[in-house]
């Protein structure tokens, strides 16, 4: 069971986010680097994020900067393949989960006995589950919704992000895509809330620019796989 999460220059955030999953995961996988496009003159974060994932001692510190959310993400489901993950959770640095630990591992336990006597499926097929999220709206930052996000990746190394930083496909069958809605199910045992509390002015200013222009790029793309232009929610 791992997590992965992709940050640059968040290390409250991070260090927020890696106390919340560090006591439930095997492997940590923290990408490091700014985003391409990002409005930042330096590649690798220097307010002390490396420091915060080299104190947990269940997390792998890697550096790609000046790729897009879509390269990074990708470059923790090649690392969790390499290390053979059945489970990863997608996390931001700016989410933590809250765990009732027990109802989590029995549904996790689950989802491996169906799908090792599944008799259409294999237990080498990948699939998303829906997280529930507490999520600040992208558009009006003071609005929280309520929603299930596909961040429970069973054989991570099996899919790849593609076109959207938010669609998943399976790279042995590129016409199977999950986005939101279309998850395999809902988990239980895990909540996500995201907030930019533990960001400066600065950075959420910068931030929002890059979101901006990251959801005007993919506005077509989107329109193709979910059939409408503007993402609604982070």
């Amino acid at each position: 069971m791992g997590a992965g999460t992709v940050f640059f220059d968040d290390a409250r955030g991070l260090q927020r986010c890696l106390n919340s999953v560090a006591p439930y995961v095997d492997l940590i996988i923290a990408i490091d680097g700014r985003f391409k496009d990002f409005e930042e003159y330096y590649d690798i974060s220097n307010d002390g994020s490396k420091e915060v994932v080299e104190s947990f001692s269940n997390a792998k510190y890697y550096c790609f900067p000046n790729l897009t959310e879509i390269e990074k993400r990708n470059k923790y489901l090649e690392i969790a393949h390499a290390y053979g993950l059945d489970f990863l959770i997608v996390i931001d640095s700016d989410e933590y989960a809250i765990f009732d630990g027990e109802t989590f591992k029995n549904n996790l336990e689950k989802i491996i006995f169906q799908k090792g006597y599944s008799e259409f499926g294999s237990d080498s097929t990948p699939e998303v589950y829906g997280i529930k999220m507490y999520d600040q709206q992208f558009e009006r930052q003071e609005i929280t919704v309520e929603r299930y996000n596909e961040r429970l990746l069973y054989k991570p190394g099996c899919l790849r992000y593609s076109s959207i930083h938010s669609n998943l496909i399976d790279i042995h069958d590129t016409n199977r895509n999950f986005t939101t809605a279309k998850y395999t199910s809902e988990i239980e045992g895990i909540t996500l809330y995201n907030d930019d509390d533990l960001r400066t002015a600065e950075y959420i200013l910068k931030s929002r620019r890059y979101q901006h222009y990251l959801f005007g790029s993919e506005r077509l793309e989107r329109k193709r796989i979910v059939g409408y232009e503007t993402l609604k929610y982070k």
